[in-house]
């Protein structure tokens, strides 16, 4: 015979038995929602340095093509009026006309969106301008190099 107060006590260990089975259960679901709401903020900063890298990229190509007009006008001193874009004043070198063709072609090849590559000579200052729409960002953006071009 079974005395009360013994039954007593297992009646209350299995009802705490039952009520923590549902505690693990509560805790797995919290961690998980805490592990999905980290996760997308990896993905969210990993999509702003994807979109930041590109930005980067064509700034930094329109800077070494900007920069290689300007080289080869200086190079080619005598006809830097024959870098002009578009063309201007008198050039007198058929091959030097036809480098900043080919130089224009390979900006509006190379950068995102619409681009618009320009160059003047002013007072033997030869300045190069590129314009174009970034690719993530969908802003215009402008690159604007100047070199002293005195035969």
């Amino acid at each position: 015979m079974q005395r009360p107060h013994q039954q007593l006590r297992l009646t209350a260990g299995t009802a705490r038995r039952r009520a923590s089975r549902g505690i693990g259960l509560l805790d797995a679901l919290i961690a998980l929602a805490l592990l999905g709401f980290g996760l997308l903020g990896m993905t969210k900063l990993q999509t702003n340095l994807v979109r930041a890298g590109s930005e980067s990229a064509a700034r930094l190509t329109a800077a070494q093509l900007g920069d290689e007009l300007l080289s080869t006008a200086l190079v080619d001193v005598d006809n830097a009026p024959c870098y002009t874009l578009p063309a201007s004043g008198t050039c007198n070198s058929d091959a030097a006309a036809n480098r900043a063709e080919d130089w224009e072609t390979r900006v509006a090849a190379a950068l995102p969106g619409e681009v618009v590559a320009t160059s003047t000579l002013a007072d033997d200052q030869l300045t190069v301008s590129i314009s174009w729409t970034g690719k993530e960002s969908g802003e215009a953006r402008t690159l604007e190099v100047t070199t002293d071009v005195r035969p």
